[in-house]
């Protein structure tokens, strides 16, 4: 069932209402205005169709009133020919065509009240028609605004998320860093604090036993010469 089930409903009709409480009032618009365009459509060919009959009407008013005009002349002429038949029969053409005259007056006044009529409600229609066009206008433009508020949102979501990946990486990084430099550092720190006690003491004994030995040959020596 359409929005709109007669004219008045479409004159009548308070738009802030009907897309108050409505889900997606942006597509009840558009359906209110396709309503609209048709039901206009309509009524204006109905009150061309009126217009048409009433200047047909007009044209048959006129067409009486010169036959009217005419069987008046010849009434006069007849009786002037002293003619009372012929006069008789011109007087009864003209009260005949006096009174379709009166009967096409009235319908012409008919005509021209549902013609004035027809022209308000179509006016009336047109300017509710511009009114939801304007309203929807303004929806559509509110709702590419909601959506593309929408996608930004998302991106921003998105590189938000991203850049919360990428600082995990850069602080792992940072840690891996850090640990090769301690490490680093410690090894340079060993290689600084002299030779290895170990190597040292095997050092010594090694230049002890060359000096026993080195004396041994010189006391071997000093008893052979005595």
């Amino acid at each position: 069932m359409g929005i709109f089930s007669r004219i008045s409903d479409i004159i009548s009709a308070n738009l802030n209402d009907m897309i108050e409480n409505i889900e997606d009032p942006e597509k009840m618009l558009r359906q209110a205005v396709r309503e609209m365009e048709t039901t206009i459509d309509r009524a204006r060919e109905s009150t061309a169709r009126t217009m048409a009959g009433q200047k047909m009407v007009k044209s048959e008013l006129q067409k009486n009133r010169r036959q009217a005009k005419l069987w008046a002349e010849r009434a006069q002429n007849a009786v002037a020919d002293a003619n009372d038949e012929l006069a008789r029969k011109a007087i009864s053409r003209r009260q005949e065509h006096e009174k379709l005259i009166v009967a096409l007056e009235d319908e012409i006044a008919e005509a021209d009240a549902t013609v004035q009529r027809l022209r308000r409600q179509l006016s009336a229609m047109q300017a509710k028609l511009a009114e939801a066009k304007r309203r929807l206008t303004t929806l559509s433009a509110r709702k590419r605004v909601a959506d593309l508020r929408s996608k930004v949102n998302k991106v921003s979501e998105t590189t938000s998320h991203k850049s919360n990946a990428f600082a995990k990486f850069d602080r792992m990084r940072e840690k891996v860093e850090m640990a090769e430099a301690k490490a680093d550092a410690i090894r340079e720190l060993s290689s600084e604090s002299g030779p290895n006690p170990d190597l040292t003491l095997e050092t010594e004994k090694q230049a002890t036993s060359a000096e026993v030995e080195a004396e041994l040959a010189e006391l071997k020596k000093k008893v052979k010469s005595e």
